[in-house]
């Protein structure tokens, strides 16, 4: 339900008018390679590929927070001793508001506030109030820019952290109408619900959209 869900708003995030001076929307899918352990343990999972993406509304209201969803597909394969293999599903949405503290065309940084849902971990799901802070610091003379976002804190016992670091270079950035940027880095994201853990960790690349 919520791959459909994050489907549909980036397909609505597209079809929607917007003032370039006003208004911007951007819409990114990443490609992930994983690493991941349950309970601090890797045993018996393999490496696996998932998608996460997020679609992004900034405006430049006073005192009215731009939004930000985020999906992550975090399901895994294991196997055990005899070859019988299980894929365990789970995922993390988290729904951001926050405001853009500084942007001088050398940096941004951005600060907020996060809602976390983490579904099917050992069949629990868990609800996060947590902190949200993301940075770019840009490259002068080329279209490139370092980035680092991070999701983290928690309101309840539950727990979860979901912290990203990467390069990004973005094609015809002076474009009032659309550009689009490609990106890599690595990410690390680990839930802790009732003392069940779920780790995962590796690199990523993928695309972004801007209109």
């Amino acid at each position: 339900m919520k791959k459909q869900i994050f489907a549909a708003a980036i397909a609505t995030s597209m079809s929607l008018p917007v003032m370039a001076d006003f208004l911007g929307i951007y819409a990114g899918v990443d490609y992930r390679t994983t690493t991941t352990s349950y309970n601090n343990s890797e045993s018996g999972f393999e490496d696996t590929n998932n998608l996460s993406g997020y679609v992004a509304i900034e405006h430049f209201i006073p005192l009215i927070p731009s939004a930000k969803i985020k999906y992550s597909d975090l399901s895994a394969e294991s196997s055990d001793l005899n070859g019988n293999k299980t894929e365990p599903s789970s995922s993390a949405l988290n729904g951001i508001l926050y405001y853009q503290v500084f942007d001088n065309g050398l940096f941004e940084v951005d600060f907020g506030l996060a809602y976390t849902r983490v579904e099917d971990l050992a069949n629990q799901t868990a609800d996060i109030g947590q902190a949200y802070g993301a940075a770019k610091v840009f490259i002068p003379g080329v279209s490139m820019n370092v980035f680092a976002e991070v999701i983290a804190g928690s309101v309840t016992d539950d727990e979860a952290t979901d912290a990203e670091i990467g390069l990004a270079y973005t094609f015809n950035p002076d474009s009032n109408l659309m550009n689009f940027a490609v990106r890599a880095g690595y990410r690390y994201q680990e839930m802790v619900i009732n003392d069940q853990s779920q780790e995962n960790k590796g690199l990523f690349a993928g695309v972004e959209a801007h209109f």
